[in-house]
């Protein structure tokens, strides 16, 4: 067995410990699914107002991520709008009960990943968080 296959087999198993976590901190109390809680997150940090960036964020095709809108939209936790210049661009902006529901969805994730987090140190948990963006970073590229 390769480094390769190593590296893979513990990021999968670090994914199903993320993912039971997710479950037990933000899907039971708060009805969200992991692809639902990060395209409210990134329109709630501004980083995604528009379905174009959504779907080059999260790499899925537009159709795909406007099925999931079209579902956070029905819960009236956000709202669609057109662009002002052009009519094919939707603007994407959270309800007043969208943005309490992520915050306190974060807040809930974050308390949790305390807990899961406390095996490493300061300074292993910024070196984590560096590895992670850098590798979400090159599958968005």
């Amino acid at each position: 067995m390769g480094v390769a296959d190593i590296v893979g087999y513990q990021i999968t198993r670090a994914n199903l410990v993320g993912l039971a976590h997710f479950e037990r901190a933000v899907t039971r109390p708060f009805n969200l699914r992991p692809v639902e809680f990060t395209i409210l997150q990134l329109i709630h940090e501004g980083q995604c107002t528009t379905l174009s960036q959504l779907s080059k964020e999260l790499q899925m095709t537009p159709p795909s991520v406007s099925v999931w809108l079209d579902k956070l939209t029905a819960r009236r936790l956000l709202r669609r709008s057109k662009g002002d210049t052009d009519g094919r661009t939707q603007h994407l902006q959270l309800t007043e009960s969208g943005t309490h529901l992520t915050e306190r969805a974060h807040e809930a994730l974050l308390k949790g990943e305390q807990q899961l987090m406390a095996a490493l140190s300061p300074g292993e948990r910024v070196l984590l968080l560096e590895i992670l963006h850098k590798l979400c970073a090159r599958q968005a590229s």
